[in-house]
C-alpha cells in the first residue's frame, strides 16, 4: 500500500533516530534492518556500506563523525575498466559521490566520463577508464655519420676510405599507455647513448684526367647517373651507370661522305662498328683507353664489318679521316655500354 506525505514524514524521522541510535553504539555502521513506524508493517531497507536506502526511493547517510543525512536516493549505472555495467544505489547528489559509495576508487592516471561534480540522476551512466603507464627499455645501434672530404690527390670519380665508421650504441625508453588492458599509445620517452659512433671519412677526388680526344664527338643523349652495375666519369666530369663493360681491342675505319651504315644511317663520328652478337645495335657507349688518357666518348652500335670474322677486335671506330685512322692505329680500349 502506497505512504501518505504524513506516513512517509513520520518514516523519516522515525528512521534518523533509529540509524542515529545504531551508529552511536556500533561505532558508525548501518546494518540491515525492518524499519517501521504505527502506520506500515513489513517494511524492507537496502544497506550499502554507510547507504541506507529507503523503500520510498530515500537514502540515509552516515559518516565517520556519526552525522546523519537524508538525501534522495538514485540507481545509477557504472562501468569500470573492461567490465560491463553494473547498478548501484547511490545518493542523489553528484558523481564523486557516487562512486565513493559504491566503493570504487580512482587510480593517479584513471578517467570518467563525466565531471565529478555533474549531479547524477536515474539516467546516468558512469564509465570509468583505468589507465596505467609501463615503460620498457630497447638496446639500439647508433649509425655513424660519414664524412666527404674533396682531394686533388685523386681523379674524379675515385674515392678512398681513410678512416672506418663504427657503429655505437643507445638506450630506447618508450613508454606505453594503457587503457582498459589495452596499449594505447607508445612513445619515445628517453634515450641515452652508451657508446659513441665514430665518423667515416672519405677521400673524394677532383682532379681532372689529362685526356686526347681524337676527334670532335658531337654524339651525345641522355645518361642515367644510377642504377646499373657500376657508374664512372666522363671526360667532363659527368656520373654515367653502365650495365656492362667490354675490354679489348679497337681499331678505326673511314668512309667516303653519304656511305651508310648497316642499320642505313650515313657514317658519323660517334657511330661504331661492333659485333652485332655481342653487342646489339643500338646500343649506348662510352670508350676510352683503360687509363682515360684517349678518348672517344659517347657513341652508338650502328655498323658492322669483316672484322668480327678475321679478328679479335671488339670495337671499329668512326673517324673522318684516313690520316685519324692511322695515327689512333690499333690500341686497348674499354667499352661501356650505358644502362
Amino acid at each position: 500500500m502506497a505512504s501518505t506525505e504524513n506516513q512517509r514524514s513520520a518514516v523519516k524521522i522515525v528512521t534518523a533516530v533509529a540509524v542515529a541510535a545504531i551508529v552511536w553504539t556500533s561505532v558508525f555502521s548501518v546494518s540491515a534492518q525492518a524499519i517501521s513506524d504505527e502506520n506500515s508493517t513489513n517494511t524492507e531497507t537496502q544497506v550499502s556500506d554507510e547507504l541506507l536506502v529507503l523503500p520510498n526511493g530515500d537514502a540515509i547517510v552516515s559518516n565517520e563523525f556519526g552525522d546523519i543525512d537524508i538525501v534522495d536516493g538514485v540507481t545509477v549505472d557504472i562501468k569500470v575498466g573492461a567490465n560491463d555495467y553494473k547498478s548501484y544505489d547511490v545518493p542523489k547528489t553528484n558523481v564523486g559521490d557516487a562512486l565513493e559509495h559504491a566503493n570504487i576508487k580512482l587510480g593517479e592516471y584513471d578517467t570518467v566520463n563525466k565531471s565529478l561534480k555533474a549531479k547524477v540522476d536515474e539516467n546516468t551512466k558512469i564509465k570509468v577508464n583505468r589507465v596505467s603507464f609501463k615503460k620498457t627499455t630497447k638496446t639500439k645501434k647508433l649509425m655513424y655519420k660519414t664524412v666527404k672530404k674533396k682531394t686533388s690527390s685523386l681523379y674524379v670519380g675515385q674515392k678512398k676510405v681513410i678512416k672506418k665508421g663504427k657503429k655505437g650504441t643507445k638506450k630506447v625508453t618508450y613508454t606505453k599507455k594503457i587503457v582498459n588492458g589495452k596499449v594505447t599509445k607508445t612513445i619515445v620517452s628517453g634515450t641515452k647513448i652508451t657508446k659513441k659512433s665514430s665518423k667515416k671519412v672519405v677521400l673524394v677526388g677532383t682532379k681532372r684526367k689529362n685526356y686526347r680526344m681524337y676527334a670532335n664527338n658531337p654524339t651525345s643523349f641522355k645518361t642515367k647517373s644510377s642504377g646499373g652495375i657500376g657508374t664512372i666519369y666522363d671526360h667532363n666530369g659527368k656520373k654515367i651507370a653502365y650495365k656492362k663493360v667490354i675490354s679489348g681491342p679497337a681499331t678505326a675505319y673511314s668512309a667516303s661522305a653519304g656511305a651508310r651504315t648497316s642499320v642505313g644511317d650515313s657514317v658519323h663520328i660517334g657511330g661504331v662498328a661492333v659485333n652485332p652478337n655481342v653487342i646489339p645495335y643500338g646500343s649506348k657507349l662510352y670508350i676510352e683507353t683503360p687509363d682515360g688518357s684517349i678518348v672517344y666518348g659517347y657513341a652508338v652500335a650502328n655498323d658492322t664489318g669483316g672484322f668480327i670474322h678475321t679478328s679479335n677486335t671488339v670495337v671499329d671506330l668512326f673517324f673522318p679521316s684516313e690520316s685519324t685512322c692511322i695515327q689512333f692505329g690499333r690500341r686497348n680500349v674499354k667499352i661501356y655500354v650505358l644502362a
